[in-house]
């Protein structure tokens, strides 16, 4: 059994310049915040690992929230769901969050977008972030549950702020709490409106049809609805960003996009694997696990970095490089196993569309990089600025 394992610290400052995959000593390191796991072979056996626990309960309690309404949600939440539960609530959502679902809502993305970018001033560089990067995510979320659109930047401040627990700042404590109360008050009213109104064929409406059905409790109800709400903006908000600002980047990948826009769902993944939003996926050994020789307690925190397995050179050829015929390009951007991101689908079709709506309205878009600013913060990328010239 491997006793000494290299250090590594997955939320440092510097943690995204490891260039990806295992260390010399080993895929398996130690630090300050517990375990980190940096090739996509380990990584992908520990996501699938159901002795692995969603660490979210826990990051809520190190930030002094250990009781009230806020952690009640958690505690009950599908993230921490496991077995029988967990099958029970995640598959009516993954049923409507399917393919149908989301192929059926590209029209109304599109109409979404080019709302949007009635906004824009082409005569001049875009604040892209500010206008559609930001706006587009709360937009769809109203459509899909049926919420008034002038809803749309409330939808947006909660899941950014409620999310700033990611931040892992423990001073945001109270911002995070209030979020969250706001939140819950917010959707209590909805769904009340939503009773007096009469149902409709949105998600929330299926929502408090399941509980009506006896399928959910009211506190299932309320727990489900408040997770697709937090969940809803916040990580493809900046996510698109990424897209965005690394396609127009590249700016030979781009030309082959606007000469042939069915290469843009292979280029959204690709973008997914080098810049994932979500580089750190944390779990909680709920018994002694051995990994890669090292037996890690029950109890201890083990990071994914998954930045880290998307450029593993052990899995993906060239793993730095952006390549567009990538085979087998299933980076683990939006995890793995049982509690995969439901939203995984309409996230990268939100992606897609914004991608192709430049191509046939921008075909000459530029990145102002002076306006420009991307950054990294608890081991996450993020978008600062995005500034496009468009040149209409």
């Amino acid at each position: 059994m491997t006793t000494t394992l290299p250090h590594f610290e997955p939320f440092s400052p510097d943690a995204l310049s490891h260039p990806g995959g295992a260390l010399t000593e080993g895929p398996l390191a130690l630090g300050s915040a517990g375990y980190t796991v940096l090739s996509f072979e380990l990584a992908t056996s520990v996501l699938r690992d159901k002795r692995f626990q969603n660490a979210a309960l826990k990051l809520m309690e190190d930030f002094g929230i250990t009781d009230g309404p806020v952690h009640d949600f958690r505690a009950h939440s599908l993230l921490m769901a496991d077995g029988p539960r967990h099958l029970r609530l995640r598959t009516p959502l993954a049923r409507f969050m399917g393919p149908a679902t989301v192929e059926n809502i590209r029209g109304a993305l599109r109409r979404i977008i080019q709302d949007l970018a009635a906004d824009l001033d082409p005569s001049v560089p875009v604040d892209f972030h500010g206008a559609v990067d930001r706006r587009l995510p709360a937009r769809v979320y109203c459509h899909l549950a049926g919420a008034p659109v002038e809803d749309a930047p409330k939808v947006a401040s909660l899941s950014e702020r409620t999310l700033s627990l990611l931040n892992r700042d423990p001073s945001l404590t109270p911002v995070i709490v209030g979020a969250y109360d706001e939140l819950f008050a917010y959707l209590e009213d909805l769904v009340a409106r939503k009773r007096a109104q009469g149902l409709g064929d949105d998600m929330l409406s299926f929502l408090v049809a399941q509980h009506d059905a006896g399928k959910l409790s009211e506190k299932e109800l309320f727990n489900e609805a408040a997770a697709m709400l937090e969940a809803s903006s916040v990580n493809t908000t900046h996510q698109t960003g990424l897209v965005v600002w690394t396609l127009l980047r590249d700016r030979a990948v781009w030309q082959r996009l606007v000469a042939n826009p069915a290469l843009i769902p292979a280029a959204v993944v690709e973008v997914l694997r080098l810049y994932p939003r979500p580089g750190v996926i944390s779990r909680i050994a709920t018994e002694d696990v051995e990994l890669n020789g090292t037996v890690v307690p029950a109890g201890s925190d083990v990071h994914v970095a998954v930045w880290s397995a998307n450029r593993d050179p052990a899995r993906f050829d060239s793993p730095s490089d952006f390549v567009l015929e990538r085979e087998r390009n299933q980076p683990l951007t939006f995890s793995t196993g049982s509690h995969n991101c439901l939203g995984q689908g309409l996230a990268k079709v939100e992606m897609e569309e914004v991608v192709t709506f430049l191509v046939e309205h921008f075909p000459d878009a530029v990145v102002v990089e002076e306006d420009t600013e991307i950054g990294q913060a608890g081991g996450r990328w993020l978008v600062k600025s995005l500034t496009v010239d468009l040149k209409s």
